[in-house]
Formats: C-alpha cells, sequence, structure tokens
C-alpha cells in the first residue's frame, strides 16, 4: 500500500541518496518578487527556472488509503503552467515518484534547476529531502496592496492572507531542514543594489555572478530593478487600512525585520469584519468581471453551485485557458 510520508519520516529513513542534491526551490508568496527573481536566474547560463510550480505539492486526495492520482490528473488539467510546458503524468507511478519524474523532465544539461513555489514549502524535504531553499521575502504591505490588482483581494486586510499562510509555511520549513541550506533574501535589497544581491545569492547556488542576469528587460515586459517600488504602501495605503493589515500581521512584521508604521494596530470588529469580507469578495468578482467578461464571470458564480462536474469543469477550462494569457 503506497502512502505519503511525514516530514520526520522523510528526513530520518535510510534509503538511496537522492539524485536531486543540487535542485534549489525559491520560497515566497505570490506578489514577493518571486518571478523576478525568476527572470534574472534564467538569464544566468548554468542556472533555469520554469517558473511557479505549486502543484507539484498540492498532494492529491486519498482513495482507498493511496493517493489518487487520476483525481490529481484530472485537477492538473486546469493548472496553466502544467498545460503551458505540456507537461505530463505517467499513470504507473505513484505520487512521490511521480513528482520526482516531473522535477527530472524540467532539467537542462549542464544548468541547476530551481523552482518557484509559494506555499507547502514544508512538504518539499519530504520527496527532496537534499533540496536547497531561497526564501524570498517582501513587505507584506506592499504584497497586500498588490495583491487587490491581481484580483486575489477585494482589500488590503484580506489581501495580507496569503503572506501570513506562507510565511508560517516557511516557518515549518526552516524547522527541518539545515540553516546552511536556506538562503534569505529581500525583495527591497534585490531592488537596491541588485548587483550585490545576486551575487550573494550566486554564491549560494555554487555558480559565478554573470552581468546577464540583468539582461531580462530587454527580452520581457519587466523593468529593470527599480527601488521607487520599495515601500510604495507609505503612498497609497490609508492610515486606516495600515492599522488593520498590522494588526492581522501581529508579531511577523517585526521578526522579519519591517520596521512598523507608527500607526496603532487594530482588529476589527464583527460588523467591520462582515463589511470586510463582503468588500472582499465584491473585488474578486468585479476583477474577474473585467478580466474574463461578465458572462463568464457569472457564468463561473453558477457552476461553482451546480452539483454537475461537466459544468463546473467547462468553465475552469475557460477561465484557465483566459489566465495562459497573463502567465509571465
Amino acid at each position: 500500500m503506497v502512502r505519503l510520508l511525514n516530514a520526520g519520516e522523510a528526513m530520518t529513513a535510510s534509503t538511496t541518496p537522492p539524485a536531486d542534491d543540487d535542485l534549489v526551490f525559491i520560497c515566497g508568496a505570490l506578489r514577493s518578487g518571486t518571478t523576478l527573481l525568476r527572470l534574472m536566474i534564467n538569464d544566468h547560463p548554468a542556472l533555469s527556472n520554469p517558473g511557479e510550480m505549486d502543484f507539484l505539492f498540492e498532494r492529491p486526495a486519498l482513495k482507498g488509503g493511496v493517493p489518487d492520482m487520476a483525481a490529481y490528473a484530472r485537477e492538473l488539467r486546469f493548472n496553466r503552467v502544467f498545460t503551458k510546458l505540456g507537461l505530463s503524468l505517467d499513470p504507473d507511478l505513484r505520487y512521490e515518484e511521480q513528482i520526482r519524474a516531473l522535477v527530472s523532465s524540467l532539467r537542462t544539461p549542464g544548468k541547476r534547476l530551481s523552482i518557484n513555489i509559494h506555499r507547502h514549502f514544508d512538504r518539499i524535504p519530504v520527496i527532496f529531502p537534499e533540496a536547497r531553499f531561497v526564501h524570498m521575502l517582501r513587505d507584506p504591505r506592499d504584497v497586500a496592496k498588490s495583491s487587490i490588482g491581481m484580483g486575489w483581494a477585494g482589500n488590503v486586510y484580506h489581501g495580507v492572507d496569503h503572506w501570513i499562510a506562507s510565511e508560517r509555511d516557511f516557518e515549518r520549513l526552516s524547522a527541518l531542514v539545515p540553516t546552511a541550506r536556506i538562503h534569505t533574501l529581500r525583495y527591497e535589497d534585490l531592488l537596491r543594489a541588485p548587483e550585490t544581491e545576486l551575487a550573494r545569492l550566486c554564491g549560494f547556488l555554487g555558480v559565478a555572478f554573470d552581468p546577464a542576469m540583468l539582461d531580462y528587460p530587454s527580452h520581457t515586459t519587466y523593468g529593470a530593478p527599480d527601488a521607487s517600488l520599495i515601500d510604495q504602501w507609505r503612498r497609497e495605503l490609508g492610515a486606516s487600512d495600515i492599522a488593520l493589515v498590522e494588526g492581522k500581521l501581529g508579531g511577523m512584521l517585526a521578526t522579519r525585520r519591517y520596521e512598523p508604521s507608527g500607526e496603532r494596530p487594530r482588529t476589527p470588529g464583527a460588523f467591520e469584519s462582515l463589511r470586510l469580507s463582503q468588500a472582499n469578495r465584491i473585488g474578486r468578482i468585479a476583477f474577474s468581471a473585467r478580466r474574463n467578461g461578465v458572462f463568464l464571470t457569472l457564468f463561473d458564480l453558477v457552476a461553482r453551485r451546480s452539483p454537475w462536474p461537466a459544468l463546473r469543469d467547462f468553465s475552469r477550462r475557460r477561465i484557465a485557458r483566459n489566465e495562459l494569457r497573463f502567465l509571465k
């Protein structure tokens, strides 16, 4: 019977040494600068990064005590990265073997592979116990503001939630691996001193810094590192929003060495919490209507509550196809 190992078993089990001891995972919340870093890495002649692949560690549900790989395969049909890269699953492999096979297929001869992950970091050592990790860190107040522009939240109070979840995941990962295999890279430092920070990163990766890592603006939609993008929250968020976000963050701001605003952190009451929740939902629906059209957005809302799987799948396929246009 196949089962998923827990982290403790994976770290102590006596097994054949893994072939992926040079593998690197770029770990950070969405909107923390992981895409920018991927573009820089990909321009290095000795490095490669095919993009964000959270689906690798979205473990399938169990069926009869074992991972349901058929359900996992069905779910991946709606994943825009899996689709764009033309990946496929081997039906004869169990989950852990399948993930290793997928990662192996992403390798480029002569280049060290890195992969972007935004959540479930603590699951990585279960399958790749010798991997190394880059912790990409950005001020959560800027992440919260940026999340609204991506349609993931309707306000900054809810926009900071995924940053909190990602950082909690990284705390769990940090308890599982030696500190020597973790390199922290702050988005703000990368924008202020890109060559210095990239040289430090390259040292961690075991390669020499190459100036080509800063050539990405010539062939992507991303501009050169711009320090004016730091602390946008100071200019664009109101005092009330800042107080709410810092109240939700609690001590996480200080432990990651980000200075408080000076506003008094606060927690919303029951009525305000309801208002914020409703505004969050409305904001997300409005964003979807602008991106996918009103008809598809309304159709998707109905399909999600439908008892017919075919209807839900049709809606998800249409939206996934639209999302491919925005994949960088």
